[in-house]
């Protein structure tokens, strides 16, 4: 087989929900959206949905971008007629209002084992009166619930769904910690409560990596991230040739748009907009964007820009561009 059994295995794709939809909409062709790191289980997930089902069912495999629920492919699904978009590995998008019939399912891991994580973290329940706040990327969530019931010494409550450009409110909790792999998500959240400076927190971020049972601080990582962006306003300050990258489904930012093209204008400044529906280096290469231009602004994802900081030009979330173009470049502006 050429999926790997035991990676799918750790992960639910919910096969009878999906089963179970087919079946009670009468659905004949389904439109499937993997994350990249999911993709290897297509075949694992069709052939489970194909024998449950007990009928024949058209599925199309969406290759396009899948970073978040932000880009769920209707396009792709419209072009083949399909009735119904199963999206994996994240939550609806909430600034989207979707014009397709999707079902999303989450890819819970469940090879966690509790008693593992309760041990990373068992430290921070020290004393009764700490409040201990939990947060998760999609794939986490019934798991943090659980850390949640199984805590009893201090008061753990779950504050929801971590998502790239959409943090969980962390007010009155004297501890935050992340449940995620990797650093994305909980840097996204460290990032969010330093906008205003590393003083301003009022609660603690840490970040719990459940596949290596790690607890991490993420508050330097963080910093220099917020150096580098400090940095790249800066050099976009006397910028006048600008480029917007904009992108399609829920990266498509219009009223943001007008905004900033109304703030270049006034200000002179040149500017041409870029749609892309996948931004990466060979895009920017392409436009010759470190050449033709003096900066980049992308109002599309505002996460996407992280992986520039060393592009030769400076390229800005829509939040750095509206403080470059506001003068307000003394503070570390959150991204959104």
């Amino acid at each position: 087989m050429q999926y790997n059994m035991e990676f799918c295995e750790s992960f639910d794709f919910e096969i009878e929900k999906i089963v179970d939809t087919i079946r009670s909409r009468d659905v004949r062709r389904i439109y499937i959206q993997l994350p990249e790191g999911f993709q290897r289980c297509t075949r694992f997930i069709t052939d489970r949905i194909r024998v449950l089902l007990g009928r024949d069912v058209e599925v199309f495999i969406s290759a396009n971008p899948s970073y978040g629920s932000c880009l769920v492919d209707e396009y792709g699904a419209k072009s083949v007629n399909a009735q119904l978009i199963v999206h994996f590995g994240h939550t609806p998008y909430p600034y989207q209002a979707y014009n397709a019939d999707v079902l999303f399912i989450p890819v819970e891991y469940t090879g966690a084992d509790l008693s593992r994580i309760l041990g990373a973290i068992g430290s921070l329940c020290l004393e009764e009166n700490v409040k201990l706040c939990l947060a998760a990327s999609p794939q986490h969530i019934n798991l943090v619930k659980s850390i949640c019931s199984a805590i009893e010494r201090c008061k753990c409550t779950f504050r929801g769904v971590v998502m790239g450009c959409y943090p969980v409110a962390s007010e009155n909790c004297d501890v935050l910690v992340v449940v995620s792999g990797g650093k994305f998500h909980c840097i996204t959240q460290a990032l969010f409560e330093y906008r205003k400076g590393f003083s301003s927190s009022s609660s603690k971020i840490l970040c719990l990596d459940p596949y290596s049972y790690s607890l991490w601080d993420p508050s330097k990582e963080a910093e220099k991230m917020v150096k580098i962006r400090m940095w790249k306003i800066f050099q976009a300050a006397n910028a006048k040739r600008w480029l917007i990258i904009d992108g399609f489904y829920g990266q498509n930012r219009e009223n943001l748009l007008v905004q900033l093209t109304k703030l270049l204008g006034a200000s002179n400044r040149e500017y041409h907009i870029l749609k892309a529906l996948k931004l990466d280096r060979e895009t920017l290469i392409n436009v010759g964007a470190d050449s033709n231009f003096d900066a980049i602004v992308v109002t599309s994802c505002p996460y996407l820009v992280f992986d520039f900081n060393d592009f030769d030009k400076p390229i800005l979330t829509i939040g750095e561009a509206f403080a470059v173009l506001n003068g307000d470049t003394n503070r570390y502006v959150y991204p959104w």
